[in-house]
């Protein structure tokens, strides 16, 4: 002989054998606990104070096969994110490259204003910032 259970939470129904009477029982719906009665218990109804209840008992799902992707859905390319980064990197290794030889130029053959050796020491800092901002950028993933 089976007893009727239903779930308080999701108005599932189930029937289980009378040795799991007295029993706690984990719904298979929506996961809440739920108390199956002793056989000489009869289940309370509420129906005449609360009415039918709203949600439908869940019906079970199928279980779906996984999908393969198709080779035609996949982007060859690389997201326009990466790519802005990729060129942003770019140009600032060109920039710092360039920085770094106008740097050395005016260390080696320019001579400031009144007649002593430039240092150009900003242009060394900014040169090395742009090349390793845009090395970083280039090798990020």
């Amino acid at each position: 002989m089976t007893i009727e259970v239903q779930c308080d939470e999701c108005f599932q129904s189930y029937q289980v054998r009378d040795e799991r009477a007295g029993q706690t029982l984990k719904c298979k719906g929506c996961g809440s606990r739920m108390r199956v009665p002793a056989t000489d218990e009869e289940p309370e109804d509420l129906s005449e104070h609360y009415g039918e209840p709203i949600a439908p008992a869940r019906k079970k799902q199928k279980p779906t096969k996984a999908k393969k992707k198709s080779a035609s859905k996949k982007s060859a390319g690389i997201p326009i994110r990466k790519l802005v980064k990729k060129l942003f990197g770019c140009l600032s290794i060109a920039l710092g490259g360039l920085m770094l030889v106008g740097a050395v130029y005016m260390f080696f053959a320019g001579d400031g204003p009144d007649g002593k050796k430039s240092r150009p020491v900003a242009g060394l800092v900014m040169a090395g910032a742009f090349l390793s901002v845009g090395t970083k950028w280039l090798t990020d993933e």
